[in-house]
């Protein structure tokens, strides 16, 4: 979509023992980044659509996954 900022959080782990990557973007550093992005958007005077997404990358027995997830979470 033009006009659209996409704001990409990316969490790597070497393994899911404790849970997939982007079950790390926890509530806490989602408002941290939407609030980083509020400042970020005022600043440049955006006025087009926003989207939060996540890359998910896990390293695991010799095997990289990479996942894309659009809209993972919304402010």
């Amino acid at each position: 979509m033009q006009n659209e900022l996409i704001f990409v959080e990316v969490k790597t782990r070497k393994s899911n023992f404790w849970g997939n990557p982007e079950n790390f973007v926890t509530k806490q550093k989602q408002r941290f980044l939407i609030e980083a992005a509020n400042q970020y958007i005022n600043k440049i005077q955006h006025l087009g659509d926003v989207r939060f997404d996540i890359i998910a990358i896990l390293y695991e027995n010799s095997q990289t996954t990479i996942e894309h997830i659009e809209n993972a979470f919304y402010p």
